[in-house]
């Protein structure tokens, strides 16, 4: 027979035994629930480590210092941040938050939403839905990493000089398109009837001009430092009382190909001398001369615009023409996202 304390014990036993059984079964209903009703929890990768999930740090959510973009970026996974166009279609973002609605990757491929409809980045052709296909044959909207500072020549070898003289003669046949979808959603022109009402009659260093809207306050700034500049640097006054006119917008195809001008939309300025003294303003006309290997024109040979002047437009994140391949120094052109693709921007 066993004794009282030995009972007593045993009923100890099954009560912790109880007890434990409830709480352990209480536990497979209460944390699946609160799972399931969204409580956030911290997720442990195959590592071990915690993984971060919340809102602040999901991709495209997050914008400088925590503010809220000023578009929308559709959250991407990370295979879909390995799909072409990603750098492109954030500084485009970035660039014209007032224009571009929306970035996303859609169908495989970094696209762009402006008044309700998507471009695709497509081989950097920037395409319609419809076209996304065709990328061959269209030319690519220039989305580049611009260099600040002096202009330098290209090295050229001679087998990249034979590919550029295949690559004119190919071009001469067959001129180059762009298609216009993007650029004229872009900057809100579509026409010549829509660019010639858009445009705005501006003075810029004393010369008479219209450009689009976008430019205006931009080119303000530009002119105001120029403006410092000539009390101090001879140069940069002689250059100035140099010039004739200015060219701003003008409805035409880029010389020698089947593509828009950016003079079209308004945003580009040429700088237009009275005199080039001798000098070649741009590379068509050393080519027109006779001079097949244009790109080994001496920068001495070329008109040129005073470093100080380009420095003032490229703070105000105007590109200048002096430093392409196909070399047009009198051209100025406002393209905020080549300066964000390089790095410039804060």
């Amino acid at each position: 027979m066993k004794s009282p304390g030995y009972a007593r014990q045993l009923v100890a036993v099954l009560a912790v035994a109880l007890t434990l059984a409830w709480v352990v079964g209480l536990s497979q209903i209460l944390i699946p629930y609160a799972l399931d009703a969204g409580v956030p929890e911290a997720r442990a990768d195959l590592n071990g480590a915690a993984e971060d999930t919340s809102p602040e740090n999901a991709e495209g959510r997050s914008h400088a210092e925590g503010d809220p973009p000023r578009y929308s970026i559709a959250p991407v996974d990370e295979q879909e941040d390995e799909v072409p166009g990603r750098r492109q279609m954030h500084a485009l973002a970035e660039a014209y938050p007032d224009r571009i609605e929306e970035i996303a990757v859609r169908e495989d491929q970094w696209a762009a939403r402006i008044d309700g409809t998507w471009y695709y980045f497509s081989e950097g052709r920037m395409l319609p839905r419809e076209l996304i296909d065709e990328y061959d044959e269209f030319t690519g909207v220039r989305l580049y990493r611009y260099r600040t500072g002096p202009a330098e020549l290209p090295e050229i070898d001679e087998e990249r000089a034979e590919q550029l003289r295949r690559r004119m003669r190919e071009r001469e046949a067959d001129p180059p398109v762009r298609h216009n979808g993007f650029l004229d959603a872009l900057y809100g022109v579509s026409s010549a009837r829509d660019a010639d009402r858009k445009m705005e009659r501006i003075r810029f260093l004393g010369l008479s001009t219209r450009v689009h809207p976008m430019v205006v306050e931009p080119l303000e700034r530009v002119e105001a430092e120029i403006r410092e500049l000539m009390a101090n640097d001879a140069e940069v006054r002689r250059f100035v009382e140099s010039l004739g006119s200015a060219g701003g917008y003008s409805w035409r195809e880029i010389a020698g190909t089947a593509s828009r001008s950016y003079h079209s939309y308004g945003i580009a300025i040429d700088l237009i001398p009275r005199s080039y003294q001798g000098r070649y303003g741009y590379w068509r006309w050393a080519m027109q001369a006779g001079i097949e290997d244009w790109w080994d024109v001496p920068l001495d040979r070329r008109w040129a615009v005073p470093q100080p002047v380009v420095d003032a437009f490229e703070r105000q994140e105007f590109i200048w023409g002096g430093k392409w391949l196909f070399f047009d120094p009198i051209h100025f052109e406002y393209r905020p996202e080549l300066f964000i693709l390089s790095g410039y921007r804060d």
